[in-house]
């Protein structure tokens, strides 16, 4: 299913950007999504016939910024359904080798490889949650909120000063009823499976999915081999552009999930 931008949605960008006080250089990727009528097992197996109809992102670019110029990004794809207690997301990898230096919940897992799912349900730029998962299957997840109104560069990252003063994160918060799954294929790549539950609707004062438009990224995070006693260097791959090493402070850069009945 290819990403559509509706005359609406056109207007309703136009409308936050005068609001908001800024003009994002880029305009956000949108994505329809449709409603499963099966609920994918959530076993990280390719081979699994519910996400046959999903929709697609076919590839992650590189982060912005100059630290990556003489790189490529690694062949990521990622796909979606809801239902009305979940939002499944699959991350299918392209990668032959794996780096997975940290192990256990809430470990500093974004130090290895791994992907990452940022949501703002209500997409105000004031509440976002980050989840990620290594190829091991090792997850964090995290709560961001912003105290003040949103202010952002072109590149859709929070102004230092409001970063610095009202950006508050929470590590002891867990996503209640987060599931994922992950595999490592012998013959090269990782799939990452997650369901993120109703109870991430819980701002919008909702308990089941139903159609909707929420703020998303999706984030892949590569350590490329380096010689011995050398540091690694990180691959980082955005859907929505966001800064290199700065998604988690970029909310107004998301892009646009539609949920929808089809």
């Amino acid at each position: 299913m290819k990403s559509i931008v509706t005359i609406a949605y056109l207007a309703a960008l136009s409308l936050g950007t005068a609001q908001s006080g800024f003009a994002l250089a880029r305009t956000p990727p949108t994505l329809s999504v449709p409603r499963t009528p099966t609920t994918p097992k959530l076993d990280a197996d390719p081979a699994d016939p519910a996400w046959k109809d999903a929709a697609a992102i076919p590839a992650l670019g590189l982060c912005l910024g100059d630290q990556q110029k003489d790189l490529h990004p690694l062949a990521t794809q990622v796909k979606l359904l809801w239902s009305e207690d979940a939002l499944y997301v699959r991350f299918l990898c392209d990668d032959d080798q794996q780096y997975i230096p940290n192990h256990g919940h809430d470990s500093p897992i974004w130090k290895g490889d791994a992907v990452e799912v940022f949501l703002d349900v209500k997409g105000d730029a004031r509440q976002w949650i980050e989840l990620e998962v290594s190829p091991s299957n090792d997850t964090f997840d995290q709560l961001a909120t912003l105290t003040a109104e949103p202010r952002s560069d072109a590149d859709g990252l929070l102004e230092s000063e409001v970063s610095q003063r009202d950006w508050w994160t929470d590590l002891s918060w867990d996503l209640d009823g987060w599931r994922t799954a992950a595999r490592i294929d012998a013959h090269g790549g990782w799939i990452v499976d997650m369901a993120i539950p109703a109870s991430a609707l819980r701002r919008l004062g909702r308990n089941k999915y139903a159609p909707l438009t929420m703020r998303a990224n999706f984030i892949r995070y590569k350590y490329l081999p380096a010689p011995a006693g050398e540091a690694r260097r990180l691959l980082a791959m955005d859907w929505a552009p966001v800064v290199y090493g700065c998604p988690h402070l970029s909310p107004q850069a998301m892009g646009y999930l539609q949920l929808q009945t089809k």
